[in-house]
């Protein structure tokens, strides 16, 4: 292949790294996002107990919500463990990706020492002749 066509090659593959690094970051944000709503599920819980006394809220209203929270912490790690395996094939894409990347950059850059060896060296073969020297 050309330098040319290595380099056309390349821009594929960096679009194609782009893409996976960017599914990849989307997944592990609605990941970020499962787990957060688990966090303020409990957190509510954390709250709605301290509260509680202060207020004297009825039991059965704080057992109300605690199965509220516990529900909505449930869809949320349902939703983070069917995000797991998704995550993972994104991964390996993305890794694949930027071997991909690299591997074609390094053919690039031999390919470009390459040709410039190969000019000089055409250049050097088709330089005219240095003029004979007379010694006197």
């Amino acid at each position: 292949m050309t330098p040319a066509q290595l380099r056309q090659l390349l821009r594929l593959a960096e679009a194609r790294k782009s893409a996976d690094l960017a599914r990849l970051d989307s997944l592990r944000a609605e990941a970020r996002a499962c787990e957060a709503e688990i966090a303020d599920a409990a957190r509510a819980v954390v709250a709605d107990l301290a509260t509680a006394a202060a207020a004297e809220t009825p039991m059965a209203l704080l057992a109300l919500r605690q199965v509220w929270a516990d529900q909505r912490a449930n869809l949320a790690r349902r939703r983070l463990a069917a995000l797991e395996p998704r995550i993972a094939e994104a991964r390996a894409a993305a890794v694949q990706s930027l071997g991909k990347h690299a591997a074609l950059e390094k053919l690039a850059d031999r390919a470009d020492q390459d040709a410039a060896q190969i000019r000089a060296a055409r250049a050097e073969r088709d330089a005219p002749q240095p003029a004979a020297r007379r010694i006197e």
